[in-house]
C-alpha cells in the first residue's frame, strides 16, 4: 500500500513570500480536506507551487527559477522552501531500488550574487549529520515521486487536464495522461496481452491495407525516400503508435441521454461539463486505489461550476476523498467549498503592509468559545439554530474571504454606513486628479479594499463574531447602539472598569434598572477593545436625526439622500476612517496627541 502525506511546509523569499512563513497540516486522523483561502494575489498559487516543487511534481532543474521568482525580484532574496512529508517505502519498477519520500525536502538555489547558477531539490532523512559527518541525504527520494499517487489538477485549465497525448518533447502534462500511462505500465494483465495484441493489430492493419490505394501511396513514399537517402534500403511503416502510447492516442467520448451511436469527444463540451467529468475521474482514481493513500492537489476546483455544484463537489468529492484517508489540499475563492464549522483544515493568507504574503490563520486545534448568553445560559451553538442561520453561517464565510470586517447591528446600520463610507471616500479623493470617475471609485472602494460589512443582529452574536475574527486574525471594527442616553450613562464610565466584577460592585450598576444592558455593553467593549468599537448614542436613528419609531429603511434612505443630511464624529469616528484606510497611521497618531 503506497502512502504519502505532507506534514508541514516553510516558505521564504519565493515570489510574494518574503519573511519565512510556516504551515502545519492536520495529521492523518483528520478526515477533511485542507483549503487555502485568501483574496486575489495573496499567494495561494505560490503556496501550491511550493508544494509541487518540493515534492518534484514540478521538476526542478538549473533553469527552473528566474529573477521573477525571487521576492521583489531581488537577487539577494534567495527563495527557500522546506517541506516535511511521510510516506511508505515503495519498490521501483526495476524491482530492486526503493522509493521513499519520508523526511525533509528543500529547495537549494545557488547564486554568485548576480546570476542564478543552479537550483535543485535536496532530500534529507534528518537535519543531523550522518556517521561520516556529512548531510544525511535521502537517496531513495530521487525520482521517487512517480512511485506514489500524487495528483495535481489546475481547474483553470480544465481542458488541458484531459489531454492525454504527449508533447513534442515526449512528455505528459495532464494528470489524466500520467495516470493512464501509469496504469498501462503497471497492469500485469495488460502486459501479458501485449505481444498478442500487437500481432493481431499488425495482421489486421496489413489486411485492411492490402491492395489499397493507401498501400500504393505508402510504397511510393518508401521508393522516393530510399532514393533521397542515396539508395539506403530503409523501411517505411504506417501503423499505430507504440503499444504504451496507443492508449494515450485514445479519447473519451460521451453519449448524452443514453445515445450510444452519436458519441461526442469530451473536449467538445463546455468547461463546466468537463469539470464534472474530471470529478468522475478523480472519484474513479480513489475508488481504484482503495489500499493506497493518495495526495490530491487542486487549484480552484470551483472554477466553471454553479454554486450548487461547487457545494456538491466539496461534500461529495473533496470530503469523500478525505474520508477515505487521502490528503486533499486545494485553493479556493468560494465559500461553498469550505466547512465554516470545522476550520482545522483552513489556511488563510493575506498581504501585509510590506506587500508580502503572511499566514493569518493556520490552526489545527479546536475552536472553543465559552461566552454564555445572559438570558438563556447557553453557549451559542446549534441549539440556537435560527441565530446561526441568520447571522453566523453566512457571515463566517464572508469574513474568511475578507481582509477587514465591519460588524454592525442591523440592516439599517448597513444602509447608513455604506452611504456614509461612500461620502467619506468622495471627500477623501475630491482633489485627486488621477481618479477620473470618482463616483465609481467611491462605489467600489470597499470591494477594492476587500472590506466587508457584516450584520450581526444582536450584541450576543457580535461577541461571538468578534471572537471568530480574533481566532482567524481578521481585522475588525464594531459599531453598535449604546441603548442609553448620554445623560443616563457614559461610555467612558463603563469602559473604565477592568473586570465585570468591579463594574457590578459600583453604584452605576447597582442603582440601574437595566443591569443586563450594562453587562452586555461592557462585554462588548471588553471583547472588542475600546479602540475597535464605536457606539451610537442612544441609537443609530438618534444620531442620524430619524425621529420615527418604525425603522423604515425606505424613509431612512430618503433622509440620507435629502440633500440636508450631514454626519459627524457621532456617526463616523476618526478611528473608523483609519480602519478603512482614509486616514494614515501618522495622522491618527497626531490626532491622539492633540
Amino acid at each position: 500500500m503506497s502512502r504519502i502525506r505532507i506534514n508541514s511546509i516553510e516558505i521564504m523569499n519565493y515570489r510574494s513570500f518574503g519573511d519565512s512563513q510556516d504551515f502545519v497540516f492536520p495529521n492523518a486522523d483528520y478526515k477533511k480536506p485542507i483549503a487555502i483561502v485568501g483574496y486575489n494575489n495573496t499567494g495561494k498559487t505560490n503556496l501550491m507551487n511550493s508544494i509541487l516543487f518540493a515534492l518534484q511534481v514540478n521538476f526542478v532543474s538549473k533553469d527552473t527559477f528566474t529573477i521573477n521568482d525571487f521576492h521583489n525580484r531581488n537577487i539577494d532574496n534567495v527563495p527557500g522552501i522546506l517541506l516535511n512529508a511521510i510516506s511508505s517505502v515503495e519498490t521501483k519498477f526495476d524491482g530492486v531500488k526503493q522509493a521513499n519520500l519520508t523526511g525533509h525536502h528543500f529547495l537549494n538555489i545557488l547564486t554568485d550574487g548576480d546570476v542564478i547558477e543552479g537550483s535543485s531539490i535536496k532530500s534529507l532523512n534528518s537535519f543531523e549529520l550522518n556517521e561520516y559527518g556529512k548531510e544525511d541525504l535521502n537517496y531513495q527520494a530521487f525520482g521517487a515521486t512517480r512511485y506514489f499517487n500524487i495528483f495535481y489538477i489546475n481547474f483553470h485549465n480544465i481542458k488541458e487536464e484531459i489531454v492525454t497525448q504527449k508533447t513534442s518533447w515526449g512528455n505528459l502534462k495532464s494528470f489524466l495522461g500520467k495516470h493512464i500511462q501509469k496504469i498501462v505500465e503497471t497492469d500485469v494483465s495488460m502486459a501479458e496481452k501485449k505481444e498478442r495484441f500487437e500481432q493481431r493489430v499488425n495482421r489486421s492493419t496489413k489486411k485492411v491495407l492490402e491492395d489499397s490505394n493507401l498501400e500504393k501511396f505508402i510504397d511510393l513514399i518508401r521508393k522516393n525516400y530510399v532514393t533521397n537517402l542515396r539508395n539506403d534500403d530503409c523501411t517505411v511503416d504506417f501503423g499505430l503508435p507504440n503499444y504504451e502510447d496507443i492508449f494515450l492516442k485514445m479519447m473519451f467520448k460521451i453519449g448524452l441521454n443514453g445515445d450510444k451511436d452519436n458519441l461526442v469527444p469530451i473536449d467538445h463540451f463546455g468547461d463546466g461539463y468537463i469539470s464534472m467529468f474530471v470529478m468522475a475521474v478523480i472519484q474513479a482514481i480513489a475508488e481504484s486505489n482503495t489500499d493506497d493513500r493518495c495526495l490530491f492537489l487542486f487549484e480552484e476546483p470551483e472554477s466553471f461550476l454553479h454554486e450548487n455544484h461547487q457545494e456538491y463537489f466539496y461534500k461529495t468529492v473533496l470530503c469523500g476523498l478525505s474520508e477515505k484517508g487521502h490528503q486533499v489540499i486545494y485553493t479556493t475563492h468560494s465559500d461553498k467549498m469550505i466547512d465554516p464549522f470545522d476550520t482545522k483544515g483552513l489556511i488563510r493568507l493575506e498581504m501585509d503592509e510590506k506587500n508580502q504574503t503572511v499566514k493569518k490563520y493556520n490552526n489545527v486545534a479546536e475552536f472553543n468559545y465559552e461566552e454564555v448568553d445572559e438570558d438563556t445560559g447557553e453557549v451559542i451553538n446549534y441549539s440556537r439554530y435560527n441565530e446561526f442561520i441568520k447571522t453566523i453561517e453566512p457571515n463566517l464565510n464572508r469574513m474568511l474571504f475578507s481582509r477587514k470586517v465591519i460588524l454592525v447591528e442591523g440592516p439599517n446600520d448597513v444602509l447608513v454606513y455604506k452611504y456614509a463610507i461612500k461620502q467619506k471616500v468622495l471627500q477623501f479623493i475630491a482633489d485627486d486628479a488621477t481618479i477620473e470617475n470618482k463616483e465609481q471609485y467611491a462605489d467600489a472602494y470597499m470591494n477594492f479594499e476587500n472590506i466587508s460589512i457584516v450584520c450581526h443582529h444582536g450584541k450576543g452574536t457580535a461577541n461571538y463574531l468578534i471572537e471568530l475574527c480574533k481566532h482567524f486574525s481578521i481585522d475588525y471594527f464594531v459599531i453598535n447602539d449604546w441603548d442609553f442616553d448620554e445623560a443616563d450613562l457614559l461610555i467612558s464610565e463603563v469602559a473604565g472598569f477592568s473586570t465585570l466584577a468591579d463594574l457590578k460592585a459600583d453604584t452605576i450598576y447597582i442603582a440601574s434598572d437595566k443591569k443586563a444592558m450594562i453587562t452586555t455593553n461592557w462585554n462588548l467593549i471588553n471583547a472588542s477593545g475600546i479602540d475597535n468599537i464605536h457606539f451610537n448614542v442612544k441609537k443609530l436613528e438618534t444620531v442620524i436625526g430619524y425621529s420615527s419609531i418604525d425603522k423604515s429603511s425606505i424613509a431612512i434612505w430618503e433622509l440620507l439622500n435629502s440633500g440636508s443630511f450631514e454626519f459627524d464624529e457621532q456617526l463616523f469616528p476618526e478611528k473608523l476612517e483609519t480602519f478603512i484606510g482614509l486616514r494614515n497611521d501618522k495622522e491618527a497618531e497626531e490626532l491622539e496627541e492633540e
